[in-house]
């Protein structure tokens, strides 16, 4: 039986202690903006939570597991004094104490419980704000909540007309806004492509659906627009002035349209479709065609 008693306080201790946890991401629903990639839109979530928890100051959940044991213990020691004091009238001091100590680490686990709970809701609101903003400035979208439906009644009588007007002080004016300024969004990295290997200059045929040469019979994706070269490489475009470079960043703000358009896989599908048609009959092939003159690879050292 006093096995029982020793056991129950810190089995309620730690049924109500589990209860309290620390934010673990935003509780809020946030869209991206249109035409955003998802990929974007997923970096761009990964920064605003981060520095959500930074503003937050990480509150870790030691914290709140402390706020539920302090409340534990000093309900234990008034319990168990109280317990002590109504038992030695009777006669029992040890039973009483335990007793009190075990009442009183209920009500301070709750009271406990209770602080570390409200302590977790301000620290997931505070959370929540500071990704909404964050989030925001990026320019994505915030769901906000329908307008009350309109409902026309039907017109009354006038009102008697209104009592005098009193005059009121005018309230002050309300306290100035915090507003916390998100980081600025990382610049693109381009990786820096794979030089282009050939022992001749490559052959190019005209794509009706993309509008373009595209090259053909090297391992490379490689299109001419009748001006400059484009190269894919690694998830992006790059442009210059001679089918093996060099090679500078194409933005994407600066695609022609058939990038827009089509994507990789697609457009190797319209390469592949016309090169089967030149490569049938090469002697009665009516397409355009485009072969450059050969430019031996400059090698640029990169100090």
């Amino acid at each position: 039986m006093r096995f029982g008693y020793k056991i129950l306080p810190f089995s309620l201790l730690l049924a109500l202690g589990g209860c309290v946890t620390v934010p673990g991401g935003p509780s809020v629903n946030v869209l991206p903006a249109p035409g955003k990639s998802f990929e974007t839109f997923q970096r761009e979530d990964a920064t605003c939570r981060q520095w959500a928890e930074r503003q937050l100051g990480a509150p870790s959940q030691e914290a709140l597991d402390q706020k539920v044991a302090a409340g534990a213990v000093a309900g234990t020691a008034v319990g168990a004094g109280v317990g002590a004091a109504l038992g030695s009238a009777s006669g029992h001091a040890g039973t009483g104490a335990l007793i009190g100590a075990a009442s009183g680490l209920l009500l301070g686990t709750a009271v406990g419980s209770e602080s570390g709970q409200v302590y977790g809701r301000e620290a997931q609101r505070r959370y929540d704000n500071s990704y909404l903003q964050c989030m925001y400035s990026y320019g994505n979208q915030i769901p906000g909540r329908s307008r009350p439906a309109v409902t026309h009644t039907v017109a009354a009588a006038p009102p008697p007309p209104p009592p005098a007007p009193v005059v009121v002080a005018p309230a002050p004016p309300p306290p100035p806004v915090e507003i916390i300024q998100a980081p600025p969004p990382e610049p693109e990295v381009y990786p820096a492509p794979a030089e282009v290997y050939v022992n001749e200059a490559p052959q190019f045929i005209y794509s009706p659906p993309l509008g373009m040469y595209v090259a053909v019979g090297v391992p490379y994706d490689l299109m001419y627009n009748g001006s400059e070269f484009f190269y894919f490489y690694a998830g992006r475009w790059y442009h210059g002035p001679y089918y093996n470079g060099p090679w500078m960043p194409l933005q994407r703000r600066s695609y022609p349209s058939v990038f827009v358009r089509y994507r990789i896989d697609s457009i190797r599908h319209y390469r592949d479709v016309e090169y089967r048609r030149y490569d049938r009959d090469r002697g009665h092939y009516n397409g355009r065609m485009h072969r450059p003159a050969y430019r031996e690879r400059v090698i640029i050292e990169r100090r």
